[in-house]
């Protein structure tokens, strides 16, 4: 495979204002085609594999050109970068990527916005997506890995109750982002996913790209938590004037996740989601312990299958 081609996988730029973020993913690869439109199950486990064999773009100055100045951000061992620098006024739109060497990178039309979000409502909703808004399976190994690899992006199937939740608070002028434990390899099917689904657009946090090898690797709890409980700290610091929405299941952490964040940014957490995927024999306790908890500090909990159509902001 020919890899001679630097290309944006994956950007979003954040204003709170003041401050911009700007991250993304940067690797080689030849792929022409990130549409996942119309795939067969063939081209579906063929591009998702050819995404997980690029050559990451490691440790490199790069300049993001803007309409209006300019960004100097590095990436890391895995390609991605993410970097928060002073607002620009006016700045509005990427128009370019440059190397050091000077050679611009591939930036692929219809895969992300390149006009930076200024976020203006006064709440946000951060959602989980594998088996929150997305059925993935992640508790059943071999179907998870069946349905990843071979179905179709328009036969993957969105979670209808949480679908809706998300497009009722978005209504009511709540700014959905979408933070995952799915790596940057995925990013342009789940995408395109939330896209066709109509999902409300939003930011997409997802974790480093891997190789193959890391695949099969059983991660630690550690690690299980780790980027979550980064980026929703990240989320925090640039928006700390913001009330969230915390929306998750209950196949991996979020629901712990999501209570550490709720004893230390009480005053920040409106609410917290979690849909009900896996029964657990401790629920019935353990959850209404949870709910007094979080009552006692002003927080609504919903945990389930179903949930209310309007929400007290």
């Amino acid at each position: 495979m020919s890899d001679s081609a630097p290309i944006l996988l994956s950007f979003y730029g954040l204003s709170n204002g003041q401050k911009s973020l700007f991250t993304g993913q940067l690797t080689y690869s030849s792929l022409r085609d990130l549409s996942f439109k119309a795939y067969s199950s063939r081209k579906t486990f063929r591009t998702i594999f050819a995404l997980y064999r690029t050559r990451f773009l490691s440790n490199q100055h790069v300049t993001l050109h803007f309409d209006k100045g300019t960004a100097h951000v590095t990436t890391d061992a895995s390609g991605s970068f993410f970097s928060v620098t002073d607002t620009v006024p006016e700045q509005s739109v990427l128009k370019e990527i440059v190397l050091s060497n000077g050679k611009s990178v591939r930036i692929i039309e219809d895969l992300y916005t390149r006009k930076i979000h200024h976020v203006d409502s006064p709440f946000i909703a951060v959602s989980d997506i594998d088996d929150t808004l997305l059925h993935s399976h992640i508790s059943n190994k071999l179907v998870k890995f069946r349905t990843l690899m071979f179905t179709a992006m328009e036969n993957r199937k969105a979670v209808v109750s949480m679908m809706k939740l998300i497009r009722e608070l978005n209504q009511m002028g709540v700014a959905p982002f979408y933070l995952s434990n799915s790596e940057q390899n995925l990013y342009p099917l789940i995408y395109r996913f939330l896209l066709h689904n109509g999902f409300p657009a939003g930011p997409l946090f997802l974790k480093q790209m891997r190789k193959v090898r890391d695949v099969f690797r059983t991660l630690t709890l550690q690690e299980r938590e780790i980027h979550k409980t980064n980026m929703l700290e990240q989320i925090l610091k640039l928006f700390p004037d913001k009330r969230y929405f915390l929306l998750g299941d209950n196949t991996q952490l979020d629901l712990n996740i999501y209570i550490k964040f709720a004893d230390k940014y009480p005053k920040n957490i409106r609410y917290i989601i979690i849909r009900k995927v896996l029964s657990r024999s401790h629920d019935d306790s353990f959850l209404k312990e949870i709910s007094q908890r979080l009552g006692s500090k002003g927080i609504g909990f919903y945990y389930g299958d179903s949930f209310p159509s309007k929400f007290e902001l």
